[in-house]
């Protein structure tokens, strides 16, 4: 076999020897999904190169070995000597990651080694002052049996935690049965003595605790609740809003009232989906919240979680069949999601229901579904566009990844169960037979090998003539029909993270990918270039919010990604082409002016407005007063300006920032001589003298520069868009920093000082308010912008 280094690499060599015959061809005529998988599962070298692909990608690497447990341990048991936590917390995840469960085989004699890794991850977090983790860790080594006669300190630091955590009755009861198993404990009566001692004193705190009645906080509830409250017929979705359907729009939703920013549509959580896993090592595989104490699968190493109850959720819906097998699903992409959908939906379900689901196939109108109800179900999934009329080479190549998919789940006997005999048994022999017999998964020993269920005539495909499709080949239909559904429909999970810039006094925020998932009631909107909707998650929740007033009888739109405000009209539409198969009508893209233009122009001679780009001979007119003009020479001052820039940044990224200042102020004296006011050049020199001052501590400095290219990302974006809250963040930082350093310069009574103050206040209740519209009223960053004023306040009366 070649040596493939990913499943492109596959596909492109069997499409390339395909292509060679009239396979393709052939192939190209097949307009029924479930034909395409027989049709691909008949050829003898199709299915070979499938097989040794799944025969190198399920191994056992994902093992559980108590020895590299005991191993891992050992080397967080040094870190926590040297008093570095954060490291020993990872070697400890690791050890628990990699230790058998105690009443499995592989345990052997070394039952308590999964015991000792979450005991000894609890001290590390402990003094991380990580005080539910830790609680969480302390139950998971009682829970599988933490040597008895060492138990007392868990539960020692149990009740020091629960102190902390201001539930003082619990830290008691815990402390109690502390100084019970002391008594088991293995002590000299010295340390005996002093431990006793500790455990009593603690007692005591809990109990002056007790009597003051100190109560804990509340948790606050990131989920606003629905406009309006819930929809009579339409799952996960406000009442404010309805379902319409017409042929050219298809199904779409409009505002039944009047929509204000700030408003909650829709609150839905995926029907299923899928971990990027370059998240594995810091999300929890089913929910993805990020997590510290993970806790572990009871059969492979590769996943973590943030609880029992997502352990228990994942492998009953889907991970049974995953555990071991994600590297080859890794390899195919999107298409893991086509497969997560089928094994949340299940065998049971899709043999039930397959005639319904045929019968349907061709429906668009969502209360054509039995009780007249949109729910978040499999139909709803089903029901969704799929873009299947692609050029042949991609069908060809999405269906063999389908077919993939289909022999893993063969592979790993998952069609066992059922009663009737499949696929019209052509031939005694399977299709993997002939290459080899199939191993059992090797993470899940209770499964016998079972004889294939994909038996299949090897006949030449000349021969071929579609007929009934078993329920095998019809499950191999509906994942390559999710396959092409999810291209466009699949939803992009993602969080807010937080990274400094050049200097920690100015952070930036953005949001990244964590999981892909499918959202079916959410995946209704239509796109707009300019969307009135903005969407968020609360680990895998999706939270749907109005960004803009909505009349009644409106549509509401969604963005797939490309923005008015952010890619210009031949970039979006050629964007959308390519991914969602559509030319964008939308208003923006109809009423396009020269928007994006303004954000780049040079600077009128006249009334200082933009210029439009000029022409082969440097000729231009102005967009405001239409004055023409000869721009030869700012165009050539633009050249030296972006010469300027680049070595300002290059010495910046050294840490000389004296020497780049030199550089960035000479080019910011260019352009703002040249550049109308709101160009995005203009804007980025001053974001950058910003970012050298702040590092040479120059807060004032600083904040003068950054200050106006607030406004020009507010011209750009728009005064509700997480763009400009972005930026108020950014600039509420280096103003919190400039009233620190001027505390020590001016009185409060300042003039310069009270103004600044009253700038800092009004920043901040500005990006609360554009957080508060795009995430809600308990979001990290509004508890950032609330420690911001209170720090304000401290500056102001110290």
């Amino acid at each position: 076999m070649a040596a493939y280094t990913c499943w492109q690499d596959v596909l492109d060599d069997i499409t390339n020897r395909v292509k060679k015959t009239k396979s393709l061809t052939r192939f190209s005529k097949l307009k029924n999904n479930e034909d395409r998988i027989e049709y691909c599962l008949r050829d003898d070298f199709i299915r070979g190169k499938i097989q040794q692909w799944l025969n190198i990608m399920c191994s056992s690497r994902h093992q559980k070995f108590w020895e590299k447990a005991s191993e891992l341990r050992a080397e967080g048991n040094i870190c926590f000597q040297e008093k570095k936590y954060t490291r020993a917390v990872e070697f400890y995840t690791q050890s628990i990651l990699a230790a058998p469960f105690p009443k499995s085989e592989d345990a052997g004699s070394h039952a308590e080694e999964l015991s000792l890794g979450f005991g000894n991850r609890s001290a590390a977090l402990f003094h991380l002052l990580k005080n539910e983790e830790c609680l969480k860790d302390i139950d998971k080594a009682v829970e599988y049996e933490y040597p008895r006669d060492l138990r007392f300190k868990l539960l020692q630091r149990k009740g020091q935690c629960l102190i902390k955590l201001n539930q003082p009755t619990s830290a008691i009861e815990a402390l109690n049965d502390s100084l019970v198993l002391l008594d088991e404990a293995r002590l000299d009566p010295k340390r005996m003595a002093r431990q006793r001692k500790e455990v009593e004193a603690l007692i005591k705190t809990a109990e002056e605790m007790e009597q003051a009645n100190v109560e804990e906080p509340s948790a606050e509830n990131p989920i606003l609740p629905l406009k309006c409250g819930p929809h009579p017929s339409i799952e996960s979705a406000s009442s404010s809003i309805d379902i319409k359907y017409e042929k050219q729009k298809g199904r779409h939703i409009v505002a039944n009232q009047a929509i204000s920013p700030g408003d909650t549509l829709f609150v839905e959580e995926p029907y299923a989906s899928v971990l990027l896993p370059a998240h594995y090592p810091t999300h929890c595989h089913h929910c993805y919240v990020k997590v510290l104490a993970v806790v572990p699968c009871h059969q492979c190493s590769q996943v973590r979680y943030c609880s029992q109850d997502c352990v228990d959720l994942s492998w009953e819906k889907y991970h049974k069949w995953e555990c071991g097998n994600l590297d080859s699903l890794h390899s195919v992409g999107i298409a893991h999601l086509s497969l997560r959908v089928i094994l949340t939906a299940g065998l049971d379900f899709i043999q039930e229901h397959r005639e319904e689901l045929v019968k349907s196939a061709n429906s668009l109108y969502p209360f054509d579904f039995p009780d007249g109800r949109y729910r978040n179900n499999y139909f709803s999934v089903f029901h969704l566009v799929a873009h299947d009329d692609m050029p042949t080479d991609d069908t060809f190549q999405y269906t063999l990844t389908a077919l993939l998919l289909l022999m893993l789940l063969d592979r790993l006997n998952y069609f066992s169960t059922l009663e009737n005999q499949s696929l019209r048994e052509r031939l005694a022999s399977s299709a993997i037979s002939k290459v080899g017999s199939a191993p059992s998964t090797p993470t899940h020993k209770s499964r016998s090998p079972a004889h294939s269920r994909l038996s299949v005539n090897s006949v030449d495909d000349t021969d071929f003539q579609p007929g009934p499709a078993s329920l095998e080949i019809f499950v191999g239909g509906l994942m390559l029909r999710h396959i092409f559904q999810f291209i466009c429909n699949a939803t992009a999970v993602t969080e807010l993270q937080t990274s400094g810039a050049s200097t920690s006094s100015v952070l930036n925020q953005r949001q990244v990918k964590v999981a892909s998932g499918i959202f079916p009631t959410a995946s209704l909107m239509n796109h707009s270039c300019n969307p009135s909707v903005i969407s968020s998650f609360h680990r895998n929740v999706l939270i749907v919010r109005a960004i803009s007033e909505v009349e009644p009888g409106q549509e509401v739109f969604n963005c797939y990604g490309p923005h008015f405000r952010r890619m210009p009209r031949e970039d979006r539409q050629r964007s959308l082409m390519e991914q969602y198969f559509f030319f964008c009508e939308c208003d923006t893209c109809i009423n396009e002016d020269e928007r994006e233009q303004r954000f780049q122009a040079l600077k009128c001679a006249s009334c200082a407005g933009p210029l439009r780009a000029p022409d082969t001979v440097n000729r231009t007119s102005c967009m405001d007063c239409d004055k023409s003009q000869d721009c030869a020479s700012q165009l050539q001052k633009v050249f030296s300006a972006h010469d300027l820039f680049v070595q300002g940044l290059q010495l910046a990224a050294k840490g000389n920032f004296k020497d780049a200042l030199e550089r960035l102020k000479k080019c910011h004296k260019i352009r703002d001589k040249v550049m109308y006011k709101y160009n995005r050049h203009l804007s980025e020199v001053q974001d950058q003298l910003a970012c050298c001052y702040a590092s040479l501590d120059k807060m004032m400095l600083a904040v003068e520069y950054l200050r106006p290219t607030l406004v020009t990302t507010e011209h750009i974006y728009g005064k509700n868009s997480i763009e400009y809250g972005n930026e108020l963040q950014k600039y509420s930082d280096l103003l919190i920093n400039a009233l620190a350093q001027a505390t020590h310069e001016h009185a409060p009574c300042d003039d310069e000082f009270r103004g600044l103050v009253e700038e800092t206040k009004i920043v901040l209740e500005k990006s609360h308010d554009i957080f508060s519209i795009h995430y809600g009223p308990f979001h990290e960053s509004l508890k950032e912008i609330k420690e911001k004023q209170a720090q304000l306040e401290t500056l102001l009366n110290p």
